[in-house]
């Protein structure tokens, strides 16, 4: 059994996976545990069925029950080792990296379990800094009294805010890379299912994933589209050609994954 340190992991996928495995779902299960005594009889020298000197040995036993709760950890080692168990053509693969013939035969639904380096997108990536200098300011000033930000720094600021907001609750959009930064992985992360700080999750960790979609090359991805919401609104030609005009990110947070590529949902992401 492998001793994990998860980052991420999305109990509700793993609910369903031993679901679907056993039959059923369950969180606690009942143990009996029986404990045994000895007691010793030493035989008299009158006793025929026992030589001078013998023993007898009489034994005790009591059975305890008990109801232990059966922990997140234990059911992905679960759907871990039913991974493993197949034959070794459906069998979980691990990777380092990918070869352009490993990449051609993988395919949609498959599980593999990758070492990657996790980044979140650029826009994320930005949000998250302007907060943390926002905060910064903010306390500075209130202990200097002092003015530091501008008017057109503060309206950034507020920019940057009002997007943060509009991006909370969403999945958060990362980009895993090999060491070889070829034929990086596109997942998007639900923020519930975090096990550690965002800011310590950004690095190299293992990940078991399921392959949604592949990117080939010559196609790419775009990455946090700001405008998304509006471009999926159902428009007709003319209507789409005059709002959509150069609705893409600015290029500060422009984030394109291009192809090979592949889109895949992390079951996990561990240490």
């Amino acid at each position: 059994m492998k001793l994990r340190n998860f980052l991420y992991l999305n109990t509700n996928i793993v609910e369903e996976y031993i679901s679907a495995i056993e039959g059923y779902t369950y969180d606690e299960e009942s143990q009996a545990i029986t404990s045994s005594s000895e007691n010793s009889v030493n035989a008299g020298l009158g006793l025929k069925a026992v030589s001078a000197g013998g023993a007898h040995n009489g034994k005790q036993s009591e059975e305890i029950k008990r109801s232990v709760k059966i922990s997140d950890a234990a059911k992905f080692d679960k759907i871990y080792t039913y991974l493993q168990s197949g034959d070794e053509e459906e069998k979980l693969k691990y990777y380092e990296f990918l070869s352009e013939d490993i990449y051609n035969a993988l395919r949609r639904d498959d599980f593999i379990e990758v070492l990657v380096t996790a980044r979140f997108s650029k826009t994320k990536e930005l949000i998250d800094g302007v907060k943390k200098i926002s905060d910064l300011v903010t306390q500075v000033q209130g202990i200097t009294d002092q003015k530091f930000l501008g008017k057109k720094e503060s309206e950034a600021i507020n920019g940057f805010s009002a997007l943060g907001k509009m991006k909370s609750g969403k999945e958060i959009s990362c980009v895993f890379n090999f060491d070889d930064r070829k034929y990086p992985l596109v997942a998007y992360l639900d923020e519930n299912y975090f096990r550690c700080e965002q800011d310590n999750f950004i690095g190299q960790s293992y990940m078991l994933c399921k392959i949604i979609r592949k990117i080939p090359k010559g196609q790419h991805v775009k990455i946090d589209e700001i405008f998304d919401d509006i471009k999926k609104l159902p428009l007709n030609h003319d209507q789409r050609r005059k709002i959509l005009k150069n609705m893409d990110n600015p290029d500060i947070i422009k984030d394109i994954v291009k192809g090979p590529a592949m889109i895949v949902v992390p079951v996990a992401v561990y240490q």
